[in-house]
């Protein structure tokens, strides 16, 4: 039995004022062509795992939803038998995303968004060999306080109190039936970068080892693909959306069950104990194989250091294989450039973003020095005091206020004031 895996679509997304839905467009039409490829031979996927955030925000923008609604018509009409499993994550919003859910579900769409539709799961059956394979997948949306009916507040507890829920619930139903769980969570350990929404601390995070009643785990919620342990892993999300992240290679996963070879696990093994009844799948599970799947965006993400006038001039063109990537240019220049986005646009037009944190940070050593040094002087109070003031509205104004010298008279009364009227 074969899944493919992805989440963290965030369809609608913006990146630093760009829309990415032509990038967006492009990501889906490769899940599309694999799924459909695969139909096309004698092991096709059995279902679609999307792990949450499918948009970017919870009120989507209408062309992201546009867009969803074509990628599902687009399988759907290619892959027919194909199952597909949608939980919410914490960008979406899961009432929104529960429209027509009961409708969907005909059409092998599985929308699984509310706290009584976690306990039941989408079985599927294939014939391999004159056999009948079998699987139970669930989906644990994003919890939020109160979703499981408890004081529960803790990512943990929440998330322990739902597996227990479910493995309770396939036991009683589907004992002897592998079950597979598609999440959005945060687990311990994991690898993050700047573009999720995350928590502070570690209250929010879950231990990976809850997921031992399942024979795989499909998470979401990080952004880089990364193993959790032997069946827990997360896809990531299938474009880089930040500057973070840039020059990580995206993945989808391609997850098989092998019901030819099982594995027992070592516990029962040992003990030669029953069926336990925490693992639902009984003590003997299907192997299970994750083979990564790269994904060729259409624009990389890429950073870039140097002088201003190497990226502007590029009489080498070092920098021509960089006009279709999406571009963030640090300059380390120790001057300040006037306006650098705008001179360098018209060679990189995909350019987002220009930092010139050397020359802002040599601006500011400059000030202190400056402010240091005038308060050190010996110059007479009165001087001293206009000539700090007027520093000081320098660095905070564009221009000069026209009433500049009635405020700067004023400080001056105020400074002799405070000071006694020493000078």
């Amino acid at each position: 039995m074969k899944f493919l895996q992805t989440g963290d679509l965030h369809l609608g997304k913006i990146f630093y004022e760009r829309s990415l839905l032509e990038d967006q467009t492009a990501v889906l039409d490769t899940i599309s062509a694999e799924l459909t490829a695969a139909h096309d031979t004698d092991e096709p996927y059995d279902a679609l795992l999307v792990a949450g955030d499918v948009y970017d925000r919870a009120v989507p923008p209408p062309e992201a939803v546009a867009l969803f609604d074509a990628f599902l018509t687009e399988i759907r009409a290619n892959c027919p038998e194909l199952h597909v499993v949608i939980i919410p994550g914490n960008h979406d919003s899961a009432r929104r995303l529960s429209f027509a859910a009961g409708l969907l579900d005909a059409q092998n769409i599985h929308l699984i968004t509310t706290p009584q539709r976690i306990t039941v799961p989408v079985v599927l059956e294939k014939k391999t060999h004159g056999e009948t394979e079998c699987a139970a997948i669930y989906g644990l949306p994003f919890l939020t306080p109160g979703f499981t009916g408890t004081e529960a507040h803790r990512q943990q507890d929440m998330a322990q109190e739902a597996v227990s829920r479910i493995a309770a619930a396939h036991e009683a139903a589907y004992a002897g039936i592998p079950a597979v769980l598609c999440a959005h969570l945060f687990a311990r350990n994991g690898v993050t970068s700047d573009s999720e929404r995350l928590f502070v601390g570690t209250a929010e995070q879950v231990a990976a080892d809850i997921f031992k009643p399942f024979a795989y785990t499909a998470l979401g919620h990080l952004h880089s693909c990364q193993q959790m342990s032997e069946t827990v892993w997360y896809a990531g999300s299938p474009l880089a959306y930040s500057f973070g992240e840039a020059g990580a290679q995206k993945y989808l996963l391609r997850v098989t069950l092998d019901f030819g070879t099982q594995t027992v696990k070592e516990t029962d093994k040992q003990q030669n104990a029953p069926m336990r009844p925490e693992a639902p799948a009984g003590s003997a599970r299907p192997a299970v194989t994750v083979e990564k799947i790269p994904i060729t965006p259409p624009r990389p993400v890429v950073k870039l250091s140097g002088p201003f006038e190497q990226f502007y001039r590029d009489d080498e063109r070092r920098f021509a294989g960089y006009t279709d990537a999406y571009l963030e240019i640090s300059c380390t220049d120790r001057a300040l450039v006037e306006n650098p986005m705008a001179q360098l646009k018209p060679k990189y037009p995909y350019l987002l973003s220009v930092l010139q944190e050397t020359a802002v940070l040599d601006a500011g050593t400059s000030a202190i020095a400056q402010r240091k040094a005038l308060l050190e002087s010996n110059a007479p109070h009165d001087a001293l005091s206009e000539e700090i003031f007027t520093a000081f509205m320098n660095d905070i104004c564009a221009e000069l206020p026209e009433n500049f010298d009635e405020e700067k008279k004023a400080f001056r009364e105020t400074a002799r004031e405070l000071a006694g009227g020493n000078e």
